[in-house]
């Protein structure tokens, strides 16, 4: 896909500027979807929310090779959430629930997330990394569930403080990081409402397909999250800036060739992403178009991840605990 651009003309004057396509990514939206991600995207304090996110997620992945190749891409995400949800949803006395290859791989192809060899040769990166071990049924000896390890549950319970931080860095009042961190279960009931949100069609890419060049390549939505880390810190929240890349030094972070990620900008370069030639990561210049989707995401993403954290919150308070 080419994204034609007025963005240049955005990016060049330096201004920072989230709603020039609104009207574009709104028409790929539900009405509720968009004022999920304007409640996120408009919030004063959405852009110290965006920096936290992109500089604590990546840092998950680094010189992880493993987990980088298991979890990066947007299929891959969206397979450890159903996966999670079908271990977290098993009935012990059902050997018909929980998380086996047959039960993930029709859900992800039910809903068009992935083909069932991806999800098979997915499970066995996990299984060979340690992220999943293999159980036999108490009930029926001919089922075997893969259960998460908790050398992995510490990586998603990681990924869930994260997140959570990013969101207090918007709302502070609403200490969520606190909340996970006194409540056992906060993790595994916001991570059930995620998945509630995938089985109901959520898929935070849909709207910004701008974003897919980088998502859909591995290291790609590192170095996407890194770039506009770096726009924001340099330009201070106010200016789109070219950024320097080390690409070996990246690529050696992330387990991904030099190569791979200079052939990545220059395609960006191509569809009209980046504004200018890349010169093999010295001068990487997004456009206004490319750098409104990728917070844009992550508006939806985090709009998303805080109705969930708040649906939790809400239970809490309920209950007393």
């Amino acid at each position: 896909m080419d994204f034609e651009s007025c963005d240049k003309r955005g990016a060049m004057s330096g201004t920072l500027r989230l709603d020039r396509f609104d009207d574009e990514f709104f028409a790929r939206v539900t009405p509720a979807e968009w004022q999920r991600i304007l409640s996120v995207r408009d919030h004063p304090r959405f852009l110290d929310g965006a920096a936290h996110y992109d500089e604590s997620v990546p840092a998950l992945f680094a010189n992880n090779f493993v987990l980088s190749k298991a979890v990066t891409e947007i299929s891959r995400f969206l397979m450890i959430v159903l996966a999670l949800h079908l271990h977290d949803s098993a009935d012990p006395d059902d050997p018909t629930t929980g998380l086996t290859l047959s039960r993930l791989q029709r859900l992800c192809k039910d809903y068009q997330i992935a083909s069932p060899g991806s999800v098979a040769a997915f499970l066995g990166v996990m299984f060979l990394a340690g992220y999943v071990r293999r159980q036999r049924s108490n009930r029926d000896k001919r089922v075997i569930h893969l259960e998460p390890t908790p050398k992995f549950i510490a990586i998603v319970e990681s990924w869930n403080r994260a997140i959570l931080q990013s969101l207090d860095a918007i709302e502070p009042e609403m200490r969520l990081a606190e909340a996970h961190a006194a409540h056992s279960r906060f993790g595994w009931d916001m991570r059930e409402g995620g998945a509630q949100y995938v089985l109901g069609g959520w898929k935070p890419l849909d709207p910004f397909p701008e974003a897919m060049h980088f998502v859909t390549c591995d290291g790609g939505w590192m170095l996407l999250c890194h770039c506009v880390a770096e726009v924001l810190r340099i330009g201070e929240h106010r200016e789109i800036v070219p950024v320097s890349l080390d690409l070996a030094a990246f690529g050696r972070r992330f387990g991904v060739s030099r190569s791979q990620l200079r052939r990545m900008l220059e395609g960006a370069h191509q569809k009209r992403l980046l504004v200018e030639p890349p010169r093999n990561g010295r001068h990487v210049l997004m456009s206004e178009r490319l750098l409104a989707a990728s917070l844009g995401v992550k508006a939806f993403e985090l709009g998303t991840y805080r109705a969930c954290a708040h649906a939790v919150q809400r239970a809490l308070m309920a209950t007393g605990s």
